[in-house]
């Protein structure tokens, strides 16, 4: 199950377009009327058990995005999870059952820390197939600061990387200069 789920880290950061989440249901408050924020540039790094970096991109998210960090909705071998039941929502928990590629999916995150600047996310997915083992990790998310003048929303790199690919759109282009490695 490991090399099937991709959901932000655990494959490819353009995974993300699977966890971003579709317009709401409800219709916008007076302050959801607002301008919309400006985007910002986010350092994502996948741990191991021990804290130690896997991984780490650079991400330019807006609101809808940062809100995909705390609500992980995974894809199984390209495939977009569909929710088959209501998510719960409750003290930085998030829960959700989805179905993917014929797989049903419990997916439970934990998040701590400051949601604006700086927090983890622990993910656990399990399947309702008893002979594969549950998929865990740690996400950590820190905010960088200003997006670069040619990154758009949804542009992801690899720190160092001379190219950007979006995670909206699948659309790479090249940056005028190499993604900067966030500050330690």
């Amino acid at each position: 199950m490991r090399a099937a789920i991709t959901c932000l880290l655990a494959g490819a950061a353009i995974a993300l377009v699977a966890c971003h989440p579709s317009q709401p249901a409800n219709p916008p408050s007076a302050a959801a009327a607002a301008p919309p924020e400006t985007p910002s540039l986010w350092s994502v790094e996948a741990q191991n058990d021990q804290g130690k970096s896997l991984k780490t991109i650079l991400i330019c998210a807006d609101a809808g995005i940062r809100t995909a960090f705390t609500r992980p909705l995974p894809s199984v071998s390209g495939q977009a999870c569909s929710l088959v039941a209501p998510t719960v929502e409750s003290g930085g928990r998030f829960a959700a059952r989805c179905r993917s590629a014929g797989q049903l999916l419990d997916i439970q995150a934990v998040t701590t820390g400051n949601p604006m600047s700086d927090f983890t996310v622990n993910l656990l997915i399990q399947t309702n197939d008893t002979s594969r083992p549950a998929f865990a990790q740690t996400i950590h998310y820190h905010r960088v600061g200003a997006c670069p003048s040619d990154w758009a929303t949804g542009d992801a790199a690899t720190p160092g990387a001379k190219q950007a690919k979006n995670s909206l759109s699948g659309a790479s282009h090249s940056l005028s200069a190499p993604a900067a490695a966030p500050a330690s």
